[in-house]
């Protein structure tokens, strides 16, 4: 390990580390080696590679497994907010390889709820429909996507595995947005959920909830709350502060 002037050893071990994962000589997934071998390959104590260790899974470079070691953690996907709305083009961006899985479409009445979002009254006819993400044939996302049927007609004609959501709006029904309401929040996988994203139940998720409005009267066309696996996702916000006076 390279040794650096007034650095602490604990900051020299992590930036050696992290060197390490950035480079890819560190796979993720990769159990690096424990604590007192660690200590013991770079001569110095336990406590202070355990410091080291802690700094790097506070930043999402390692992630510890109880009883199993403490691991390469894998890469997240890290999405600006405005690439929240075509989760699609923001991993392809990335390099990764992503396909789709149509699990449910159906049509449904508007609860309460729903009639409130897409401003159509209880009952009205709904196209429900979930969509599960793979990157590099894991499941990282879920999309649960309802629309007015009658502004999205026959949509069970198209092929929603390969055509996008947003590509149909604006190419099959010329649908112009005006602006979309979004927010995020934490949330928690529940049974069903944790079966198809392949995760443990209660496991930690992102979920984005959003309302899409059409440019033509300012109604909205669509209502979705996507859920996004927490170990493959992290959102980035990018803000313009105005200059004083």
């Amino acid at each position: 390990m390279p040794t650096y002037l007034h650095k602490p050893l604990y900051l020299q071990i992590q930036e050696y580390l992290a060197e390490k994962i950035v480079s890819g000589d560190l796979k993720p997934e990769t159990r690096i080696l424990s604590e007192r071998e660690l200590s013991t390959e770079l001569g110095v104590s336990r406590m202070t590679v355990r410091r080291a260790i802690t700094e790097l899974v506070n930043e999402g470079l390692l992630e510890r497994v109880h009883g199993a070691g403490t691991f390469v953690a894998r890469p997240k996907v890290d999405y600006s907010a405005s690439e929240l709305v075509s989760y699609n083009d923001a991993m392809l961006v990335r390099g990764l390889h992503v396909t789709r899985q149509l699990l449910e479409f159906d049509e449904v009445p508007a609860s309460r709820r729903l009639s409130e979002r897409l401003h159509v009254s209880i009952g009205h006819s709904l196209y429900y429909i979930i969509l599960l993400y793979l990157a590099n044939r894991i499941p990282v996302i879920l999309e649960r996507t309802y629309f007015p049927c009658e502004r999205v007609p026959n949509l069970q004609d198209f092929d929603l595995e390969k055509t996008s959501i947003y590509d149909l709006m604006s190419e099959a029904y010329q649908i112009c947005v005006s602006h979309i309401d979004q927010s995020i929040e934490a949330n928690t996988a529940s049974e069903i959920i944790a079966r198809q994203l392949r995760v443990d139940e209660g496991f930690p998720l992102l979920m984005i909830t959003r309302v899409v409005f059409r440019r033509e009267d300012s109604r909205p066309v669509l209502y979705s709350q996507d859920l996004l696996r927490s170990d493959y996702a992290r959102v980035s916000f990018s803000i313009q502060l105005k200059e004083n006076g």
